[in-house]
């Protein structure tokens, strides 16, 4: 019997060094991932029986790197939510994930108004922005500490992803092998998978070998 993969998770690293391999701008790099995520999403949700995306687009620790990084990537986000009427082609909802204090009011109210969208699609893609594990671990635990009520059940709840199952496959681009920060507990028996691709020429084959691959796999979770 086939497995059944309920949600795939993606950390898009390469877009800096695909625009310097490809001599274009910043922008137009991550603006290319950007694109390169829909297109894998909607791959994904349109041929197999996976109704979860989520992916790590801007870490906690990227703001580390300066402002001009930042700035270009809150452009593409803007540039992305004031096409909203695009979601209505979807077959999935969007939703962002993290600490989006760093956005202003109007990119903030943008994003409600684009998450209000294909509410009712069972299939869902979730954006991680200015996100970190730790973060994610500790916030939860001091929900749970103000509650009065330690069970494991509960803190699963309380976590960014608490609505949802755990990632079945987890996939990196750009040839680390790390998880960086990424939904710390929440891949404890996530299959992972790393690829020196840059993100941005990930293919649609690789993502179909990479379920064919995670489909042979015996899942034992520690028993």
């Amino acid at each position: 019997m086939i497995k059944k993969i309920n949600h795939i998770a993606f950390i898009m690293d390469g877009n800096k060094r695909w625009f310097k391999k490809n001599t274009i701008s910043k922008y137009e790099s991550y603006k290319k991932g950007a694109n390169k995520l829909i297109e894998i999403t909607k791959f994904i949700f349109e041929n197999y029986d996976i109704n979860y995306v989520s992916s790590f687009a801007l870490s906690k620790h990227n703001f580390s790197r300066g402002s001009n990084l930042i700035n270009i990537l809150k452009k593409i986000l803007f540039d992305f939510l004031i096409n909203s009427e695009q979601i209505n082609n979807f077959n999935f909802s969007v939703k962002f994930i993290g600490n989006l204090k760093f956005l202003a009011k109007k990119e903030l109210e943008l994003i409600k108004k684009f998450e209000s969208k294909n509410q009712k699609c069972k299939k869902k893609l979730f954006i991680y922005l200015n996100y970190s594990g730790k973060d994610d671990i500790f916030n939860a635990s001091k929900s749970l500490y103000k509650l009065g009520k330690f069970d494991l059940n509960t803190f699963h709840r309380y976590l960014s992803s608490g609505q949802i199952p755990d990632p079945d496959i987890l996939i990196r681009t750009g040839g680390y092998k790390r998880i960086s920060d990424f939904m710390l507990y929440q891949v404890s028996f996530t299959e992972l998978f790393f690829t020196n691709k840059l993100w941005p020429d990930l293919k649609k084959t690789d993502i179909k070998n990479y379920i064919n691959q995670f489909y042979k796999i015996d899942r034992k979770f520690g028993n």
